[in-house]
């Protein structure tokens, strides 16, 4: 039998259901917290807690002394994930695309944003079987050590909010070779011109999206309830001139707050800008 969720998520999911479908439109006050006490027959405390969950998913602001009222809606964030133009002179080349690196905060500039990353954390850790199957290493019988990769996680924000969490894998022989990966600094000209000077050309890449429920690292980061919409986590594996995968880069989106897109061909500059 499965576990019913918690009275102050039931009442939130409520609420915001009213949100999404109009019934309580931008703008428009919640019901004070006596007639919510009233209508669910719950505690002040409960209540409390229910409008604490709408108020961190950013679809309630409270004003004291007046009471919460439904947020207005802000436009999504835009995050193109194909080639992204970061008008220079030496862009890195076909195989660069969006949603990352300096990409990710030359669209947040675009669209009249501020992103901002989190310090690098870094940990050697052993690798798990999606690891290793995206990053090409070899199976290991049953009772045998695992193979190493190096992580690199890094929070992100847009306009100081939680935007989205970012973990690239690689394997540990390349960390070794390309030692700033080990380091737990932002790499200045960025992972994939550096891996570039390291002799790792990054020439294509697959994309591969999921939608899933939220870890528990994930609803904190995110401000989330149990309750929420799903995640959508992009799995990026990233190939050299050899053909060989080298990294696995796993960015997790908050949901409702980010639109993904691709562009293909030639189109109009409007098209780019269109987004922001």
């Amino acid at each position: 039998m499965a576990d019913r969720i918690p009275k102050y998520v039931e009442i939130a999911q409520d609420l915001r259901a009213q949100i999404e479908d109009g019934t309580l439109p931008p703008a428009a006050q919640l019901p004070t917290e006596k007639e919510l006490v009233e209508h669910w027959g719950v505690s002040a405390n409960t209540i409390k807690k229910a409008v604490n969950e709408l108020r961190q998913q950013g679809l309630v602001e409270t004003v004291p002394q007046k009471g919460s009222f439904v947020a207005e809606p802000t436009a999504p964030f835009v995050i193109t994930l194909n080639h992204t133009d970061l008008g220079e002179e030496n862009p890195p080349g076909r195989g660069f695309g969006g949603g990352e690196g300096r990409a990710f905060t030359a669209e947040a500039e675009r669209q009249n944003h501020a992103a901002h990353s989190s310090k690098p954390e870094v940990k050697v850790e052993d690798a798990e079987e999606p690891q290793m199957r995206a990053l090409g290493i070899a199976p290991v019988a049953p009772g045998q050590p695992r193979p190493q990769v190096v992580r690199r996680s890094q929070q992100r924000f847009v306009d100081g909010k939680p935007n989205s969490l970012q973990h690239s894998y690689f394997k540990l022989e390349l960390a070794i070779q390309a030692q700033a990966l080990l380091k737990s600094a932002d790499i200045e000209e960025g992972t994939v011109a550096y891996l570039q000077s390291c002799g790792h050309v990054q020439t294509g890449y697959e994309d591969v999206f999921d939608a899933r429920q939220p870890t528990e690292e994930e609803l904190r980061f995110f401000g989330l309830s149990r309750g929420s919409l799903a995640v959508i986590e992009h799995r990026r594996t990233a190939y050299d001139q050899h053909g060989e995968p080298f990294r696995l880069t796993v960015t997790i989106y908050k949901p409702g707050t980010n639109r993904i897109r691709f562009i293909a061909g030639e189109v109009p500059v409007e098209v780019w800008e269109r987004g922001s």
